[in-house]
């Protein structure tokens, strides 16, 4: 029984299974977790993000506008109220007839347009601060509007800002290239005949630059005497230039030069034989004299010289009802040729007496 070997046993074979010509396998269900791609959180982060940086940008515009916006929203107002017209104080009104009494007195200035209203807008508008409406200054205004009227001269035009410019000058001797040859003088030289003054200072004091030892600038040959036997004067211009008198009246006379510029000589009436400021005064009441030169000519005669020094007044006490225009008419350029002519002719004029 033990240790004897069967007989002819034979080993059972298991059946096989015929298989199709091909075989699909499913994983089982348990493992699919496995294959499930794996979920991160990247998304809730960037998420997260977006939000707080929306939440710092609203907060930093909500502090600008606090800090920015309403900050000049609450600056003072007191500064923008400084027209006179916003002082609704009625205390204002006490001084109105003092203001009223110092028109009056302005009228009789030769100023009054400047100086009627200068202190009255200024008493009207003390308390600047219209929120600060106790007017304490009010009664002090009854003196604030004493005008002496020193200043005569303040209400007058602006002063008249020169447009022109003398054209060139190479030797620098007061004449310009132009008159140099006009005259015949040495561009090039300022002193052309070498007695120590320059050629244009020699010509403004009627002298003759080509000549020394006090050679008059009549006798010269470089200028012509225009008389006027109206209005009795005369008047040197250089020699190649030409007179004109405008009329037969001869009461004013054009001397043209080679281009289009001329100096003419015009007499005004003076019936009331003003002096010549106050003559002056009546066609250009709002003139500011201090910016006008006065001097004496060679003749003997008053003069007024223009601030544009383009236009000389002249008066004469042999003359007393006339007062004599020299003008420098430049025609709109901005570059003159002839400034030393014209000074000298300024300079030439005087009355002659009367037959």
């Amino acid at each position: 029984m033990f240790g004897q070997k069967p007989a002819n046993v034979k080993p059972q074979t298991e059946s096989k299974t015929k298989l199709e010509p091909y075989e699909i396998h499913v994983m089982p269900v348990k493992f699919h977790k496995y294959l499930a791609p794996k979920k991160t959180k990247f998304g809730r982060y960037l998420l997260i993000g977006v939000i707080i940086l929306i939440f710092v940008a609203a907060s930093g515009l909500a502090a600008y506008y606090f800090f920015v916006v309403l900050q000049q929203g609450t600056q003072p107002i007191l500064n923008t109220n400084f027209q006179p017209v916003l002082n609704t104080n009625n205390n204002a009104n006490q001084n109105q007839n003092l203001n009223m009494t110092n028109e009056n007195l302005n009228a009789e200035n030769i100023n009054a347009d400047l100086n009627t209203n200068i202190n009255a807008n200024l008493n009207a508008n003390i308390n600047t601060n219209a929120n600060l409406n106790t007017n304490i200054n009010a009664n002090e205004n009854a003196n604030s509007n004493v005008n002496t009227n020193i200043n005569l001269n303040t209400n007058e035009t602006s002063p008249a800002i020169s447009t022109h410019f003398s054209s060139p000058d190479a030797d620098r001797d007061g004449l310009t290239d132009i008159e140099e040859l006009l005259y015949g003088t040495e561009k090039n030289m300022p002193d052309t005949d070498a007695d120590g003054f320059l050629d244009g200072s020699e010509l403004i004091n009627l002298f003759n630059p080509l000549a020394g030892s006090g050679s008059l600038l009549v006798t010269s040959g470089l200028v012509n005497t225009y008389e006027n036997p109206v209005f009795n004067y005369q008047i040197y211009y250089p020699a190649k230039w030409m007179a004109r008198p405008v009329d037969q009246s001869l009461k004013e006379v054009v001397f043209q030069s080679g281009t289009d510029e001329y100096v003419s000589v015009l007499v005004q009436d003076n019936p009331d034989q003003l002096a010549l400021v106050n003559w002056f005064l009546t066609i250009e009441p709002n003139a500011n004299l201090n910016l006008m030169e006065k001097s004496t000519t060679k003749g003997a005669m008053e003069a007024l010289l223009s601030v544009d020094k383009l236009t000389t007044y002249f008066y004469s006490d042999k003359t007393p009802d006339e007062v004599y225009i020299v003008n420098y008419n430049i025609n709109n350029r901005t570059q003159i040729n002839w400034q030393t002519t014209y000074e000298m002719m300024v300079n030439s004029l005087s009355i002659v007496p009367k037959l």
